[in-house]
């Protein structure tokens, strides 16, 4: 059984954790699974959206206790070369051009909960939860959690959030505008799906130029994200998006994006 199943409709890519009798633990395998799934995606001009779920109705249960035990006694250099696995997958969510969408059923704790909040969209169950759930093992948080529930979240919540590890409720998080749509138990999968095809069928060059400009944007000092704004929208009103976009708002028809190029794999601004 593949740790990491893949499954395309359309242009539509379906990444799935599949271990339900671990909750979707991660393992090396499943960080490598879903990094070269991504970079396949990434490169594919066919491919213009993707979702990443799990199976058995849990989305992940974070890092793998056995395999965590046993890198106890590991060098620190082995122990950090690990954790660079999972890092590797989050940067390659955030660099991607391609919108990435959290479906997330049962619960995402660890590295699971940093792996939803990695995303650019998360769609959930209404029973649902996140849990930076580190501190109940004695470890501190990685995979972007800090950084990525920091920007969304008040730090209050975060604070404790990180030092208790209890469960947050998604309809919380919604509330909060770190979860983006709410839906019935089962459910979120499919709604994922409709909104990934929806963005599919979007431009896909101001996607992810939109997705880079957003990245960005908290590190990135006011007039140097103007800048890049400025060159963004200038590039984009002489491209074929543009064209098709505003000669169709003119038109009174709706634009069709899906037969023009997306952007290549690195023809992004830095973020």
């Amino acid at each position: 059984m593949a740790r990491v199943e893949v499954d395309r409709n359309g242009p539509v890519l379906t990444l799935v954790n599949n271990d339900p009798a671990s909750r979707n633990s991660l393992v090396p395998e499943v960080y490598l699974g879903l990094t070269d799934a991504l970079g396949l995606a990434e490169a594919d001009p066919t491919i213009r959206a993707v979702v990443l779920t799990g199976a058995g109705g849990f989305f992940c249960s974070g890092g793998n206790i056995q395999g965590l035990k046993e890198r106890v006694a590991a060098e620190p250099a082995e122990r950090r070369a690990t954790v660079e696995k999972l890092h590797a997958l989050i940067r390659a969510i955030r660099d991607s051009r391609l919108p990435v969408i959290a479906a997330v059923e049962g619960g995402a704790a660890g590295a699971g909960a940093s792996l939803a909040a990695a995303c650019d969209l998360i769609v959930a169950a209404r029973n649902a939860y996140l849990s930076v759930a580190y501190v109940k093992i004695g470890l501190t948080p990685d995979g972007g959690a800090t950084a990525f529930l920091g920007s969304a979240l008040p730090r209050q919540l975060v604070q404790e959030m990180v030092w208790t590890g209890d469960r947050v409720g998604v309809e919380r998080l919604h509330a909060l505008g770190l979860v983006n749509r709410l839906t019935e138990p089962g459910e979120a999968l499919a709604a994922a799906q409709d909104w990934a095809a929806e963005l599919a069928r979007g431009p896909a060059a101001a996607i992810a130029r939109g997705k880079a400009l957003v990245s960005g944007a908290p590190i990135t000092p006011l007039f140097t994200q103007l800048d890049l704004e400025a060159e963004g929208i200038a590039e984009a009103l002489g491209g074929p998006e543009a064209a098709e976009g505003l000669a169709a708002f003119l038109e009174k028809r709706p634009a069709d994006f899906t037969t023009i190029a997306p952007p290549p794999a690195h023809g992004r601004e830095p973020v």
